[in-house]
């Protein structure tokens, strides 16, 4: 069994660890949980920004990635938050779809990245807290 106060846990370059810990301190379990909330959520919260994409429904796609944005704070992914909050700023300056089509397809790109390392990082986290166990 090892000593959970002597065992760390070392996050891949993509999750800002200082931020994690700053939110969590080192409550693994804790933390697993919360890359498990997000992970069960990101489909239905992806869904919808599609859906709005493919129906031309420009607020609406501002706000789906409104709604998904905070999902990378849960998990210390600053860079991707921005990325959000720097497209739903380019939806208020646009005047159909068609002015963001770029936009869109490098924050899908962006989100499929993210949703990659969050599910890997949450399998990560969940064999480290067996271990620990």
């Amino acid at each position: 069994m090892s000593d959970r106060s002597t065992t760390t846990f070392t996050f891949s370059d993509s999750i800002d660890a200082d931020y994690i810990f700053n939110m969590y301190e080192d409550d693994y379990s804790y933390i697993e949980t919360m890359f498990k909330t997000v992970l069960d959520h990101f489909d239905a919260d992806r869904s919808g920004i599609l859906a709005n994409f493919q129906q031309n429904d420009l607020e609406l796609l501002r706000k789906a990635v409104h709604k998904i944005k905070p999902t990378f704070g849960f998990v210390g992914m600053p860079d991707v938050l921005e990325k959000c909050k720097a497209f739903e700023n380019k939806c208020y300056e646009v005047q159909s779809i068609k002015d963001i089509e770029v936009n869109y397809k490098d924050l899908l790109n962006t989100l499929e990245e993210a949703h990659q390392v969050i599910i890997n990082e949450h399998n990560k986290l969940a064999s480290f807290n067996r271990s620990a166990a």
